[in-house]
């Protein structure tokens, strides 16, 4: 049903005056569809008004008077009551037609606001990861490390160390990676062979020391989880944990706090080790110049074919059974 079902025969008698200071005279009055038609007696068209732009001036009074626009000088002015409720009935529906713009339009500011808050909650995290990440220091990252290292230690102890195994150690790092710039620790009962942490911290078990009575082995996990660290870096996986909030005050404060510490480290422990597939893996050990087949019989990687190896081992006898030792102290 619509404004006008059941008016559009409606006609009546009425006032009309052209402009302002024009005499009024007796016309009649009809619902066309779409217009109010103003006719002489000899039913000559005088007007047509757009009905939805017809403007009562005297809402609630009688007679009723009307105009074809707010502005205009010309006027009607209509006694007949039924004529009077169909016309405020179809500017009644006007007006409602025209709210429905302004709702529409606060629906799809709504919506777009929601989208944007939306992506925002998206993308912000992303944005502050980035931005701590690129404007974070050194220091900062060593710091973070350092506070993961102390966390590990309260569940295995202080790190190992003896004169003569810090000593191999070195020499280890030294032979599988000479040119990256780690910093090497061994704790007992490591759940993981291998772990890196952020600021270049990389933590070796004594298990395969122990275990194990091959140096490559060892190397073998020192080597897997530093290229794993190159790949997925140990202090994206951090800031990824900590939540928008804890980016923001890391932001001002370069603070971190120990709940986030604490979690994230025992999210490590629990959580299987980051791998890479063992064809990376393997060009990685090939660069090292580090034989593959005894750390992945170790690990039960692929071994493939299996060649004389003329790769020179990476550490002695002698260094060796001291790195061995470096948990005897």
């Amino acid at each position: 049903m619509t404004a006008l079902d059941g008016i559009e025969r409606l006609e009546t008698t009425a006032l009309w005056r052209p402009e302002a200071d024009a005499q009024r005279r007796d016309v009649y009055v009809a619902i066309g569809e779409a217009e109010l038609v103003i006719q002489d007696r000899t039913g000559t068209a005088l007007s047509h008004w757009s009905l939805p732009a017809l403007v009562r001036r005297n809402p609630g009074t009688l007679p009723a008077v009307y105009a074809p626009a707010r502005k205009a000088e010309e006027e009607l002015e209509i006694a007949e009551p039924e004529m009077v409720a169909a016309l405020d009935r179809v500017m009644k529906a006007v007006e409602q037609g025209r709210r429905r713009p302004g709702s529409l339009r606060r629906v799809t500011v709504g919506l777009i606001a929601g989208f944007l808050v939306g992506s925002a909650l998206v993308w912000l995290p992303n944005a502050l990861r980035d931005h701590a990440r690129n404007v974070m220091p050194a220091a900062t990252r060593m710091e973070i490390g350092d506070r993961m290292l102390t966390e590990l230690t309260a569940l295995t102890g202080p790190p190992c160390a003896t004169f003569t195994g810090t000593e191999a150690l070195e020499q280890l790092k030294t032979r599988v990676l000479p040119t990256t710039p780690l910093r090497l620790a061994v704790l007992r009962d490591l759940p993981q062979p291998a772990m890196a942490l952020p600021g270049g911290l990389v933590v070796l078990s004594d298990g395969p020391l122990v275990t194990q009575d091959d140096p490559d082995v060892t190397a073998g996990h020192l080597l897997s989880a530093t290229l794993a660290a190159l790949s997925d870096p140990p202090l994206d996986r951090f800031l990824e944990g900590i939540g928008t909030m804890g980016l923001l005050r890391l932001l001002a404060s370069g603070h971190v706090d120990d709940a986030a510490i604490t979690a994230h480290v025992e999210g490590l422990l629990l959580a299987p080790p980051t791998g890479l597939d063992p064809d990376t893996l393997r060009a990685g050990f090939d660069a090292a110049h580090l034989a593959w087949h005894p750390w992945a019989e170790a690990t039960g990687q692929p071994q493939g074919e299996v060649t004389p190896s003329e790769m020179v081992p990476s550490l002695d006898d002698t260094a060796w059974q001291a790195l061995r030792g470096i948990c005897d102290a």
